[in-house]
């Protein structure tokens, strides 16, 4: 009953002690006893005990001289007092409320009025306790950056801290009332990815992390929330939500795969071009000869060419160009070149494009860099994973509906076991390891293609392909209206 409360027994009498003792045993308290005032403060210190039965008349240090020393001690001055006294006089107990003291108990005490005073005094302070644990927790959490929800079993909010309001939009009363999807929704919130919300609200640890994502825009970088429960063992009553802001963590990774997968893609060529230069400066060849003019013009080229990538790597990393800018969006017209220029590059042999009347004249809202991006990724991806590294890839984009566009690319090699589909997503995961061998790589490019998308307002889906062996990645981005 009492297992987490500790009663700390004060009397120098050894019948006293052993008297209460017996009398407190069956209340299961964890008792400590101490015969004289020193011990009792020494005791006090290293115990916190939640109640104190301190006997008044005591050799040396008597109670009230220790209840005055425990009131003035940081960590003690709140531990409830009952004091034991013989004498029920006035002066007495005056003196022991001066010292301190929450109660008295006159000896020779009855057991019955003990024990509820003992009881009594015990829930109080455990109430004391909770309540300001509760005031402490309550202040942090306002205070708190994060976002915290209390969601009922019906996935009602019951409590949103400031940080959850503001996320949310929660800014009207009546928002506490309404269901916590069907309020997310209402906010424009895409749930990402899908296959993570599926099982809301069970708790998702060792899964895939759950997003909340608002797409960015001309006017406001992308919002990323990442939602976790944190109490799901018991659904009865209600259920704590913590929203962390991870946008800036999402924009720096984002940032640093596309520097790397930039560079890697755009340097190489014209790098490989400047070669002529050595070759010139080794085989001291005749300037004039046909050669030599012939390595000089593909180094020109080549420096223009490296000046101009490096330029484009620099325009894009250094403000996140895939916000919405009139100017920075892709037009369908330019894919059939895009995606030409991507093969030429990566030396893929087949690939056919198919693009639908209906979407050839609309624009994406999203950039052409990061266009280039999903698309070289997923054309490496298709070649370093086919059994000869010669894939055949065919892409299409047609019309979705009358807000998005679907652009599909399908390749011809492995296929994906069905457990592992829904894990590509994951960052440095890489399910084709398990079955065609390790591939060198971070893993970072089917997540990072994932969040690009998300960010606009996109969605991405894979699976296998049902009448040959290969994967298709569907991808969906809307498009600005004209």
């Amino acid at each position: 009953m009492h297992k987490e409360s500790g009663l700390l027994i004060v009397d120098d009498d050894e019948r006293g002690r052993d008297a209460l003792k017996i009398l407190l045993a069956h209340e299961n308290y964890q008792l400590a006893f101490a015969a004289n005032g020193e011990e009792a403060l020494q005791l006090a210190a290293e115990l916190m005990p939640d109640l104190i039965l301190l006997d008044v008349m005591m050799p040396g240090m008597d109670g009230f001289e220790v209840c005055r020393h425990l009131r003035v001690h940081t960590q003690l001055a709140e531990v409830p007092i009952i004091m034991l006294t013989a004498i029920s006089d006035r002066k007495t107990r005056l003196s022991g409320i001066e010292a301190g003291a929450d109660d008295f108990i006159t000896k020779p005490f009855d057991k019955v009025e003990l024990l509820a005073r003992v009881r009594t005094i015990v829930r109080l302070n455990r109430y004391r306790h909770l309540l300001a644990e509760r005031t402490r927790f309550e202040w942090s959490v306002e205070q708190s950056e994060d976002g915290y929800l209390l969601l009922d079993q019906n996935d009602i909010i019951q409590y949103a801290n400031s940080g959850a309001r503001f996320y949310l939009g929660l800014l009207n009363e009546n928002a506490l009332s309404e269901k916590f999807l069907k309020h997310v929704n209402k906010e424009n919130l895409r749930r990402e990815p899908i296959a993570a919300w599926k099982n809301w609200p069970k708790s998702n640890v060792g899964s895939m992390p759950r997003y909340l994502v608002r797409p960015e825009s001309s006017q406001h970088p992308s919002l990323w929330l990442q939602v976790d429960i944190l109490d799901s063992q018991h659904r009865s009553k209600s259920q704590l939500v913590h929203l962390r802001d991870v946008s800036e963590q999402m924009n720096l990774e984002r940032q640093m795969w596309t520097f790397q997968t930039l560079v890697s893609h755009k340097l190489r060529a014209p790098l490989n071009g400047l070669v002529g230069l050595q070759i010139l400066e080794q085989t001291q060849m005749d300037l004039s000869s046909t050669q030599a003019n012939s390595l000089i013009k593909i180094a020109r080229e080549s420096a223009k060419r490296l000046q101009d990538q490096i330029l484009d790597i620099l325009r894009y990393v250094d403000s996140s160009q895939l916000l919405l800018q009139r100017d920075n969006v892709f037009n369908v017209f330019n894919l059939s070149a895009l995606i030409n220029e991507i093969k030429e590059d990566l030396k893929i042999e087949t690939v056919s494009v198919s693009i639908a009347n209906t979407v050839v004249n609309k624009s994406l809202a999203f950039s052409a860099q990061g266009l280039e991006l999903v698309l070289r990724e997923l054309f490496t991806n298709a070649t370093k994973f086919h059994p000869q590294h010669s894939p055949t890839i065919e892409v299409s984009a047609t019309l979705q509906n009358h807000k998005t566009i679907l652009i599909s690319v399908s390749d011809n090699g492995q296929s994906l076991p069905p457990q592992e589909l829904a894990k590509v997503w994951r960052s440095y995961y890489q399910s084709e390891k398990y079955f065609t061998g390790e591939v060198k790589g971070m893993g970072l490019g089917l997540s990072m293609i994932s969040k690009l998308v998300w960010s606009s307002g996109g969605s991405c889906r894979l699976y296998n392909r049902e009448e040959q062996p290969g994967l298709t990645i569907e991808i969906t981005l809307p498009f600005l209206e004209d």
